[in-house]
């Protein structure tokens, strides 16, 4: 039972970056919402920053924008019209409305991948000779 710690880690951890940058990137590509998340994910949070980047560009390269924006129109609701409004705490105002499981996934996806790596350097490798036997 012990070996599928790491393995579950790390794909637990995967999947929820993928949702991250699935999610992230439909609110930078919402048509409404997106330029000022684009302009204010980079004085907001690192983190913040990196699903907007990398989400925008790679739902971009594979054309999946219009999917992605409906899915963070579900996922938020009616909530990004009043969000609008003041550019300034946009980013703010989008967080105090996301669902728990978008938070947990926000912070969960890349402390489980850490956490994975960290495990799989740990464990103990075999030590191989040159002998026969």
């Amino acid at each position: 039972m012990k070996r599928i710690w790491v393995p579950l880690c790390l794909v637990i951890g995967f999947a929820m970056l993928a949702y991250s940058l699935y999610f992230w990137g439909g609110i930078a590509s919402t048509p409404e919402l997106g330029a000022i998340v684009r302009e204010r994910a980079s004085t907001f949070s690192f983190i913040t920053w990196s699903y907007v980047s990398a989400g925008f560009g790679l739902l971009n390269m594979l054309g999946w924008q219009e999917a992605a924006v409906q899915f963070a129109h579900s996922q938020v609701g009616d909530a990004l019209v009043p969000i609008q409004a003041n550019a300034l705490t946009a980013l703010d105002d989008l967080f105090k409305v996301l669902p728990w499981y978008c938070r947990v996934s926000y912070y969960g996806g890349p402390l489980l991948i850490l956490i994975g790596a960290f495990a799989q350097s740990r464990k103990p490798k075999s030590f191989k000779t040159f002998g026969s036997k």
